[in-house]
């Protein structure tokens, strides 16, 4: 019987013991660890998703998603992860649409922050029912708006920080001489090593003074 050199013995150890089912098992671990790391990451950012529209669709509600989220490369970095993707719900017998964004956590897949779109335009309404109204903008006030929307957020998250606001993302609409709506978005972190999270704004104005009258913040 010839002897094996020194590298072909080893090789043939390799080979012998990868024949083993343990170590095949662990083998095929290994190689599908990055697809079982999106797929968590994916059924991560769903779940928080469907808690974020349980009270605004309800837990019996047909929720849908149109496809799996995908990975934003150009947002995403060594310190989180950003997914989008789109679904809908139904609502009084009508189907709502939405757009979705995660911000995860890689050292922990459950820290989710969630920004839901509603794509579902508003119903018409008569015009006769609905006048147009310009809105005012003499005594309006976008820092007062954020300030509000900042204290809110502070109740919500008392360890918040790097709040900001975009300008670019203000929308004022104007029911009546009484109230104006500014809907804007911004970025936070909840808590120290916690993945900034989108979050959106509805102030409401008097637009007589200026005066916020009510606050909403959603993420």
């Amino acid at each position: 019987m010839r002897r094996l050199s020194s590298p072909a013995f080893v090789a043939a150890a390799v080979l012998a013991g990868l024949s083993s089912p343990a170590l095949r098992v662990q083998a095929q671990v290994a190689a599908s660890s990055p697809a079982a790391a999106a797929a968590d990451a994916a059924a991560s950012c769903e779940r928080a998703v469907r808690q974020s529209l349980a009270s605004r669709a309800g837990p019996a509600a047909d929720l849908r998603f149109s496809a799996g989220p995908t990975v934003q490369a150009s947002l995403s970095n060594g310190g989180q992860v950003v997914m989008n993707g789109a679904g809908s719900w139904r609502s009084n017998s009508a189907t709502r649409r939405f757009e979705y964004s995660c911000n995860l956590d890689p050292r922990n897949p459950e820290a989710v922050g969630v920004l839901i779109r509603d794509l579902t335009p508003p119903s018409a309404e008569p015009a006769a029912t609905r006048a147009a109204i310009e809105p005012d903008l003499s005594n309006l006030s976008p820092a007062a708006c954020e300030s509000a929307a900042a204290a809110a957020l502070k109740k919500r998250w008392p360890a918040v920080s790097q709040l900001s606001f975009d300008s670019s993302t203000r929308r004022l609409s104007q029911d009546s001489p009484s109230k104006a709506l500014l809907r804007a978005q911004g970025r936070a972190q909840p808590a120290p090593g916690s993945p900034l999270t989108h979050f959106e704004f509805d102030c409401e104005i008097d637009p007589r003074d200026g005066r916020v009258t009510g606050i909403q913040v959603s993420s």
